[in-house]
């Protein structure tokens, strides 16, 4: 009988030792499919948040899923040789714009992870704007003087420049006699939030 007990109670500690590996796998199911709930907004290839002062990837997505995509080129890609040949900046489009928004702006700025550049700056593009669709520019909408006081779009940079299109979300509108650069330094210091798409000026076709 004793014997008969001792194995009971063994089998029952199997049992036991067997629900709870069941119930730690079960939590880690869990916990893998929350982790990846929030990857349900738009969430492109080779994305990173929006934290540091420049991002050197492909495209970067903001808080809430915040996304600005070329609907020329693929991210991280070439423009396309037709777009160089008229000049015009590409089409933007652009998704999930925070709350508290007043007022977005878009920079242009080639890559150099130690100053990059401002080749061009846009305000006053409203919080539920989708895009900038090229030709003249929206009303209300106004290009930033740049260094030099330049406003018009430049074109684009010699073939093996990367451009970085920046689209950033700020709580409260530009100062009317804002700058390019003022508006870089908000961006990226003190905005609701900012995402990147970049693409390569591909060499002139043969």
């Amino acid at each position: 009988m004793g014997g008969s007990g001792r194995r009971h109670r063994h089998t029952g500690s199997h049992r036991v030792g067997g629900r709870v590996l069941i119930l730690v796998a079960v939590a880690v199911l869990v916990a893998a499919g929350c982790g990846s709930s929030g990857r349900e907004l738009r969430a492109p290839p080779n994305f990173a948040a929006s934290q540091a002062r420049f991002v050197p990837v492909n495209q970067s997505q903001g808080p809430g899923g915040m996304l600005v995509e070329g609907t020329d080129f693929a991210p991280g890609g070439d423009l396309p040789p037709q777009l160089l040949e008229t000049g015009e900046p590409p089409t933007l489009a652009w998704w999930n714009i925070p709350l508290g928004t007043t007022e977005l702006v878009l920079l242009v700025s080639a890559f150099d992870p130690q100053e990059p550049p401002v080749l061009w700056a846009v305000a006053g593009l409203g919080p539920s704007s989708a895009g900038l669709f090229g030709g003249p520019l929206p009303p209300g909408v106004r290009p930033l003087p740049r260094v030099g006081g330049e406003l018009d779009w430049p074109g684009y940079p010699p073939a093996g420049t990367r451009v970085v299109f920046s689209l950033c979300a700020l709580a409260a509108p530009l100062s009317p006699d804002a700058g390019a650069s003022d508006a870089w330094n908000l961006c990226y210091s003190n905005s609701l939030g900012l995402a990147t798409v970049s693409a390569l000026v591909p060499a002139a076709q043969p």
